[in-house]
């Protein structure tokens, strides 16, 4: 008999382990994997319907063929049916439980019918408490058991097949197929504020932007006009608006039905009326909202939406003049019909304010700006100190000090100390760096190689000498017999 080595025994038992545990995982895993149900075709139904039928689904549907023919006992998964919805998140609800009418399903049966009277004991449960918003939804329709109207387990029915069909849900009724995609229209405009007389910019964003069509602008009920949709947005430019209040929408209209729904804006509210406030000059202009007036300028000041028939007082800020009050219309409109901007008024910010408050209370004051006031023409200091102070101390200590022999004795001296000195100072430098240092340098760069060339030496000694001492100790390295 044969007899293995120890290694290679070694070898062939691991190698048997190995083989071992791959087949359990193989086992394990093969009994972890989840049923997965599939699709086996769709089934026929009606075209359409409410969602709060009490047929929520139509008077029939078929399927194209049989169900399982599987018995186990008393128990079978041919003679019943479920039909079930398909939520956004996956999950299934049963929207018809037990439906039994033309079963047993031993073969493609086209017309079934699903009303209650013609399934007994058959639940339904109503689409509109399913379904809460507008969509495509994915029916199934699976056999089940006729004890508990369940669906059959992996080992009774692989892969769990079912039949399928899809809803379109479009407010309270729905529609066979995947039908037109929905969308969703939203309205905005510019300026915020609008005087009689004046133009807005309507802006409709539709979404998907992907959608394709035109869009139909409303005043209230009246048309404005009509514009395309270009990368999920259309826009219009409205005639002059009335004084007033408007309500704009607007109205998506797809160019195809069948692949983009209609949709409607939620109606945005402007109302177009007269300026707050307003000031005017003498020639009956009106000014910017901030304008700069000038001192003695005369202009009018208007204020509406103040309480009717109510006095009004007025004051200048940073100013103590006073001004006459005035009384408000019965339409609630404060007029001041000429304001003069006193003489001494700060320049900078300023603002006529009127007590009480009109319109809530929202910046009771009409702001304008002054000019820094002109310089003062008297012209009395400005002769006074230009010609005095300008010859006096010219030509005193030009010449005076030019004959000091401060002068040439620093310039000798300079001379003649920093170049001996740094003459001398730089032959001295030369010689002794620029001649020794080399030599030094090589001297020293030889003594240090042949240091450590030294001590290299006696280290290869010192390791070779034991090596060998090891190997002979150890039976690694022997000698031949010394010769006669």
């Amino acid at each position: 008999m044969t007899v293995l080595q120890p290694f290679r025994r070694a070898a062939a038992i691991l190698a048997a382990c190995a083989v071992l545990v791959s087949g359990v995982v193989a086992l394990v895993a093969s009994q972890s994997q989840p049923a997965r149900a599939a699709s086996v075709g769709d089934f026929t139904m009606a075209s359409g319907g409410d969602l709060s039928d009490p047929e929520p689904l139509g008077p029939t549907l078929g399927i194209p063929a049989a169900c399982p023919d599987i018995t186990i006992e008393d128990i079978n998964w041919n003679s019943h049916l479920n039909l079930y919805l398909v939520k956004a998140d996956g999950t299934e609800v049963t929207v018809l439980k037990g439906i039994s009418n033309g079963g047993p399903y031993t073969q493609a049966t086209p017309s079934i019918s699903l009303t209650p009277a013609d399934n007994p004991g058959m639940e339904v449960n109503s689409l509109a408490d399913i379904v809460t918003s507008d969509g495509t939804y994915e029916l199934r329709a699976f056999c089940v058991d006729n004890y508990d109207f369940a669906k059959p387990s992996e080992e009774i029915v692989p892969g769990n097949p079912y039949w399928t069909q899809k809803i379109t849900v479009a407010g309270d009724t729905w529609a066979l197929g995947e039908g037109a995609e929905a969308t969703s229209t939203e309205l905005t405009y510019s300026p915020s504020e609008v005087e009689p007389g004046q133009t807005v910019e309507l802006t409709a964003t539709v979404t998907p932007s992907e959608a394709a069509g035109n869009v139909t602008f409303l005043d209230g009920g009246t048309p404005l006009g009509e514009a395309a949709i270009a990368n999920g947005k259309a826009e219009l430019t409205t005639p002059a608006l009335d004084e007033g209040q408007h309500d704009f929408t607007a109205r998506f209209v797809p160019a195809d039905t069948a692949e983009w729904g209609a949709s409607e804006s939620e109606p945005v509210r402007l109302v177009v009326q007269l300026p707050r406030v307003e000031l005017h000059n003498a020639q009956g202009e009106r000014l910017p909202d901030v304008p700069e007036l000038e001192r003695g300028q005369q202009v009018e000041l208007i204020v509406r939406r103040c309480t009717a028939n109510e006095e009004y007082t007025l004051s200048l800020d940073k100013h103590e003049a006073d001004f006459p009050s005035a009384t408000a219309d019965p339409s609630g409109t404060v007029t001041w019909a000429s304001l003069t901007v006193p003489e001494d008024a700060v320049a900078g910010d300023n603002a006529w304010k009127w007590t009480p408050a009109c319109d809530g209370g929202a910046n009771a004051q009409a702001s304008f700006t002054l000019s820094e006031p002109s310089g003062d023409p008297s012209g009395e200091p400005s002769d006074d100190p230009t010609d005095d102070p300008t010859d006096d101390p010219a030509d005193d200590p030009t010449d005076d000090p030019t004959d000091d022999p401060s002068g040439d004795t620093s310039g000798t001296t300079s001379g003649t100390t920093s170049g001996t000195t740094g003459g001398d100072s730089g032959g001295t430098g030369g010689g002794s760096t620029g001649g020794n240092s080399p030599q030094g340098g090589l001297a020293s760069t030889g003594s240090q190689i042949a240091l450590f060339s030294g001590i290299g030496a006696v280290v290869l000694v010192a390791a070779g000498v034991l090596a060998v001492r090891l190997g002979r100790r150890n039976g690694l390295l022997s000698f031949g017999e010394p010769r006669a």
